[in-house]
C-alpha cells in the first residue's frame, strides 16, 4: 500500500507538471519505460536491519487534453519498498523514466526545485496528520553519490521525511526515508541503506 501511494502520488505530479509547464506537445503518445529500480539486495539489507526489499514494476496509461491537444502517457516505473522493524523506518524508492533525448531528460520532476517536487508526493503520505512543513535541506549519499536532499517535519508524532532525488542511467528517481526522530537509530537506518542502494 505504501509503495503505491508513492507511486500515484509521483505519476499524478509527472503528468500535473508536464501540462501546468507546457511540457505537452502535438504529436503521438509519450511512451517510457524506466531502465531500472533503485534497490538493494536482501543480503545488503538485512546487513542495515531492514527486510527483504519488494520491487514491483507499475504501468500507467494516461490520457490529457489541454488547449485542444489531447496526448497520451504510457509509463513503465518501478517501486521498492523495504522496512526497518527495529527502529520503525522505512524507505520507498521509485524509478521513473527521464525521456532523455540527446543526453536531456524531458522529465519535469527532474528540473523542478526538489520541495516543489516531493510536495507533490506529501500530501499522499500515510501519516495521521497532513500538516507537513519544509525543513531545509541536507546532503545524503544516495547510491554511492553525495546528493541533495530534503527534510521534512510532520506536526504531532508523525514520522519525519527526508527525500532524495538523482538522475541514474536515463533513469529519475527518488529515495523517500520515512523515520522516527524518538526512536535511536531510525533515522541512521534510513541515511545506511541510501548509501547501499544500487540502480541496476
Amino acid at each position: 500500500m505504501l509503495r503505491r501511494l508513492f507511486t500515484l502520488a509521483l505519476v499524478g505530479g509527472l503528468l500535473f507538471a508536464a501540462v501546468g509547464g507546457g511540457w505537452l506537445v502535438a504529436g503521438g503518445p509519450m511512451r517510457g519505460t524506466a531502465e531500472a529500480p533503485l534497490t538493494v539486495d536482501a543480503g545488503t539489507a538485512a546487513e542495515h536491519g531492514f527486510g527483504e526489499p519488494s520491487v514491483e514494476r507499475v504501468q500507467f496509461q494516461e490520457r490529457l487534453r489541454v488547449a485542444g491537444v489531447e496526448k497520451g502517457f504510457d509509463l513503465s516505473a518501478y517501486v521498492m519498498t523495504t522496512t526497518h522493524e527495529g527502529t520503525g523506518a522505512a524507505v520507498v524508492t521509485v524509478s521513473l523514466p527521464g525521456w532523455t533525448i540527446g543526453g536531456v531528460s524531458l522529465n519535469p520532476l527532474t528540473y523542478a526545485p526538489l520541495k516543489q517536487a516531493v510536495t507533490r508526493v506529501l500530501p499522499y503520505l500515510p501519516t495521521e496528520t497532513p500538516e507537513v512543513t519544509w525543513a531545509g535541506e541536507t546532503t545524503v549519499e544516495l547510491a554511492g553519490e553525495d546528493v541533495t536532499a530534503g527534510e521534512y517535519e510532520v506536526e504531532g508524532d508523525a514520522p519525519r521525511l527526508v527525500v532524495a532525488r538523482e538522475t541514474m542511467g536515463g533513469d529519475t528517481v527518488f529515495a523517500v526515508g520515512v523515520y522516527s526522530a524518538e526512536r535511536s537509530g531510525s533515522r541512521d537506518a534510513v541515511d545506511a541503506l541510501f548509501a547501499a542502494l544500487d540502480h541496476g
